[in-house]
């Protein structure tokens, strides 16, 4: 008791906010997945990209020597297997997965997984190929040759063979229990490795199947990109994929599918006790696993709601990447007392609004508010940094949730939008500012603005993540091109700490990726160009 005291008072005067967090309810582990500190994307079924592990609290300028890489050609978010006192890094890429062993201070790569399948050289992308496009695209930034950027992309996407049927492989993953790796590839197929839980061996595919297997030919062509993939209480294989949801035991055999005719399915899924909560183009869904099917029936607790959307095809033109909402949904409220919401961005054609949908019964009395499309929503609120949909899921921690501006004032062209945006925008051309964090009031039923970090560029969309044992928050921004994180309170948004990496390299960019720290409270990114370990848990 006395230590606890102890740190408590030191936590209070060392991050200000964070002991009145300190307690906040979590989402419950679910038992199916690996424990340690990122056992699958966005940490934890209910998506709420809170870390388990204690973040780092003093900031300093980063040399090279505090980093290790290891040549990729994108990774969106390693995720991380702890076996005993080793730990596994595997990193989904278009080309295959890379093990790496990370345990202590290591960073070194075991093997290389090419996808079952796939064809290509197995071997993947040169290494000296990547560094060779990396060192180009360093040299036209520096120059501030936009032109000349957008053409190097375009070279870049061929002849490091990213395209459209592979870009997505390995984006989403988990780690089972038993040390079993599942991961998309290819736009359609799962893939379940392993590497016997031995730091050493390779990691190899055990099996692979197409989710559109067996189905009617008409029903598979509405099928064309898995989204992203999660695990249920029970440990079944939840795949969320355009136009359809899947379960597959863990064993890849289907146990059922549901289809979206006329709805667009464009983001992952979050998942709790009682349902699996899916937005689409025109509905926030939440489908339930009976543990034999998939129902929609509100006899099994299955509900629907509409949500503000654009007109069909304007949030594209506006240099969006959805329909409807860009966001995942992400679960608020976690105990026996809390309010019990899902919140999504929706795509309102004034601005974009955070809104909360009930996840339980709706509270008996409530009324519906004024300007919502159903009495499920619990309330919603504009969010001012977002004029288009919001593309990085939200981060919610306690009450709190943070949110991202994926706006580009001036987006690249369409056929680069991915490269042309992570290459230019804050460089050649204006980036995205801006993170906003809001505050959920249970007494009141509404949302209301906690604080707004202006200069936040947000260029990568890469998700924060949220240390619950000293309250803060890990963002990632730039400053003049030169990339860095920074801790602020969760509470107050104050500046704790600072990060900024070595030099201006384009090697550093997190494009689309998720904020990882190891157990030893080191960051561990993804990106274009590289996977990267940075030597930071030991100034905590």
């Amino acid at each position: 008791m006395a230590k606890k005291l102890a740190f408590s008072i030191l936590l209070s005067l060392v991050c200000p906010g964070a002991l009145a967090l300190a307690d906040a309810a979590l989402p419950p582990r679910n038992p199916w997945l690996a424990a340690g500190p990122f056992p699958m994307s966005h940490h934890n079924p209910a998506q709420t990209d809170v870390s388990v592990v204690e973040g780092p609290t003093q900031g300093k300028q980063l040399e090279r020597g505090d980093t290790q890489t290891v040549p990729v050609v994108w990774c969106s978010a390693p995720i991380v297997k702890q076996r005993g006192e080793h730990t596994t890094v595997i990193a989904g890429t278009p080309h295959g997965l890379v093990k790496i062993d990370a345990t202590g201070e290591a960073f070194d790569v075991v093997s290389l997984m090419p996808y079952p399948a796939a064809g290509g050289d197995p071997s993947g992308i040169a290494h000296a190929d990547i560094a060779r496009h990396m060192a180009r695209i360093d040299e036209k930034r520096r120059r501030g040759e936009d032109s000349l950027l957008l053409s190097h992309t375009a070279d870049m996407l061929r002849e490091l063979e990213l395209n459209p049927r592979n870009a997505g492989s390995g984006v989403y993953g988990l780690i089972d229990k038993d040390g079993y790796h599942y991961t998309s590839y290819l736009a359609t197929r799962l893939v379940k490795s392993f590497d016997g839980n031995e730091i050493g061996a390779p990691l190899v595919p055990v099996r692979h199947v197409a989710v559109t297997d067996g189905l009617p030919e008409a029903e598979a062509r509405g099928i064309d990109r898995i989204l992203g993939i999660s695990m249920t209480p029970d440990g079944h294989l939840v795949a969320a994929a355009t136009g359809a949801l899947f379960v597959f035991d863990r064993e890849l055999q289907r146990k059922d599918v549901l289809l979206f005719p006329g709805e667009h399915v464009e983001n992952s899924i979050a998942i709790d006790g009682e349902g699996i909560y899916l937005v689409t183009s025109k509905q926030m869904r939440r489908v339930v696993w009976t543990g034999e099917k998939l129902s929609m029936d509100e006899a099994d607790g299955a509900w629907a709601s509409a949500y503000a959307v654009m007109p069909e095809g304007e949030a594209m033109r506006m240099g969006a990447a959805s329909h409807g909402s860009g966001t995942t949904p992400a679960l608020l409220g976690f105990g026996d007392d809390a309010d019990k919401l899902v919140v999504i961005s929706d795509g309102h054609p004034e601005g974009t609004q955070l809104v909360a949908f009930w996840r339980e019964a709706i509270p008996e009395g409530f009324e519906q508010k004024p300007g919502t499309l159903s009495r499920r929503i619990a309330d919603q609120i504009r969010i001012g940094v977002g004029p288009a949909t919001i593309e990085a899921s939200p981060v919610v921690y306690g009450n709190g949730v943070a949110v991202l501006n994926s706006t580009y004032p001036n987006p690249a062209p369409a056929r680069l939008g991915i490269l042309g945006n992570a290459f230019l925008a804050g460089t050649t051309r204006v980036p995205p500012l801006g993170v906003q964090k809001f505050e959920w009031k249970s007494d009141e039923n509404r949302f209301v603005e906690s604080w707004l970090l202006e200069d936040i560029d947000t260029t990568d969309l890469i998700a924060p993540a949220v240390s619950p044992q000293n309250g803060l928050a890990y963002v990632a921004t730039k400053v003049d091109g030169v990339y860095e994180y920074r801790a602020v309170d969760w509470t107050t948004g104050e500046l704790v700490a600072r990060w900024p990496f070595p030099d201006d390299s384009v090697l550093w960019n997190n494009w689309g990726g998720i904020t990882t720290l190891l157990e030893d409270g080191d960051l561990l990114l993804g990106g274009f160009f590289a996977v990267k370990r940075y030597d930071i848990g030991h100034l905590r």
